[in-house]
Protein backbone atom coordinates (compact mmCIF):
# COMPACT_ATOMS: atom_id res chain seq x y z
CA UNK A 1 0.00 0.00 0.00
CA UNK A 2 1.07 3.32 -1.06
CA UNK A 3 2.88 6.05 2.09
CA UNK A 4 -0.23 7.35 4.07
CA UNK A 5 1.44 11.08 4.16
CA UNK A 6 -0.87 13.87 3.72
CA UNK A 7 1.52 16.56 3.64
CA UNK A 8 1.24 16.34 -0.23
CA UNK A 9 -2.81 15.78 -0.98
CA UNK A 10 -4.64 15.71 -3.86
CA UNK A 11 -8.51 16.04 -4.03
CA UNK A 12 -9.60 13.51 -6.74
CA UNK A 13 -13.56 13.30 -5.93
CA UNK A 14 -15.64 15.37 -4.24
CA UNK A 15 -19.59 13.88 -3.57
CA UNK A 16 -21.60 12.85 -1.44
CA UNK A 17 -20.52 11.06 1.83
CA UNK A 18 -22.08 7.43 0.10
CA UNK A 19 -20.66 8.35 -3.17
CA UNK A 20 -16.96 9.58 -1.20
CA UNK A 21 -16.73 6.01 0.37
CA UNK A 22 -17.48 3.74 -2.56
CA UNK A 23 -14.79 5.92 -4.41
CA UNK A 24 -12.46 4.97 -1.52
CA UNK A 25 -13.10 1.70 -1.08
CA UNK A 26 -12.05 1.18 -5.17
CA UNK A 27 -8.99 3.04 -4.46
CA UNK A 28 -7.93 0.59 -1.28
CA UNK A 29 -8.94 -2.17 -3.96
CA UNK A 30 -5.75 -1.37 -5.85
CA UNK A 31 -3.96 -0.70 -2.80
CA UNK A 32 -4.08 3.14 -2.99
CA UNK A 33 -4.42 5.00 0.70
CA UNK A 34 -7.15 7.78 0.42
CA UNK A 35 -8.98 9.70 3.01
CA UNK A 36 -12.17 11.96 3.26
CA UNK A 37 -11.87 15.39 3.91
CA UNK A 38 -14.98 16.18 6.06
CA UNK A 39 -15.75 12.74 7.44
CA UNK A 40 -16.94 13.35 10.39
CA UNK A 41 -19.15 15.99 9.52
CA UNK A 42 -20.59 14.26 6.81
CA UNK A 43 -21.44 11.74 9.32
CA UNK A 44 -22.98 13.47 11.86
CA UNK A 45 -26.66 13.71 10.86
CA UNK A 46 -27.32 13.40 7.36
CA UNK A 47 -30.60 15.14 7.57
CA UNK A 48 -29.04 18.12 8.64
CA UNK A 49 -25.46 18.06 6.81
CA UNK A 50 -27.27 17.31 3.70
CA UNK A 51 -28.61 21.02 3.16
CA UNK A 52 -25.58 22.52 3.72
CA UNK A 53 -22.37 22.56 1.82
CA UNK A 54 -20.69 19.85 4.40
CA UNK A 55 -22.83 17.49 2.23
CA UNK A 56 -20.34 16.91 0.19
CA UNK A 57 -16.81 15.66 0.57
CA UNK A 58 -13.41 15.72 -0.56
CA UNK A 59 -11.63 12.50 -1.46
CA UNK A 60 -8.09 12.76 -1.16
CA UNK A 61 -4.95 11.01 -2.12
CA UNK A 62 -1.13 11.38 -1.95
CA UNK A 63 0.18 13.40 -5.00
CA UNK A 64 1.86 9.84 -5.80
CA UNK A 65 -0.98 7.77 -5.88
CA UNK A 66 -3.46 11.10 -7.85
CA UNK A 67 -2.56 9.97 -11.32
CA UNK A 68 -3.58 6.27 -11.01
CA UNK A 69 -6.58 7.05 -8.55
CA UNK A 70 -8.03 9.77 -11.15
CA UNK A 71 -7.34 6.92 -13.89
CA UNK A 72 -9.12 4.54 -11.74
CA UNK A 73 -12.38 6.69 -10.72
CA UNK A 74 -12.97 7.88 -14.68
CA UNK A 75 -13.08 3.96 -15.50
CA UNK A 76 -15.31 3.29 -13.02
CA UNK A 77 -17.44 6.58 -13.85
CA UNK A 78 -17.55 4.98 -17.27
CA UNK A 79 -18.28 1.32 -17.03
CA UNK A 80 -21.17 -0.21 -18.06
CA UNK A 81 -23.53 -1.47 -15.36
CA UNK A 82 -24.00 -4.98 -14.69
CA UNK A 83 -27.73 -6.29 -15.39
Amino acid sequence: MSTQNTSMQVEVFSGEFWQASLMRQLLAEHDIFAYLGNELLSSIDPVIVSTTVASHVALKVSQADSHRALELIEEYNNSEPIE
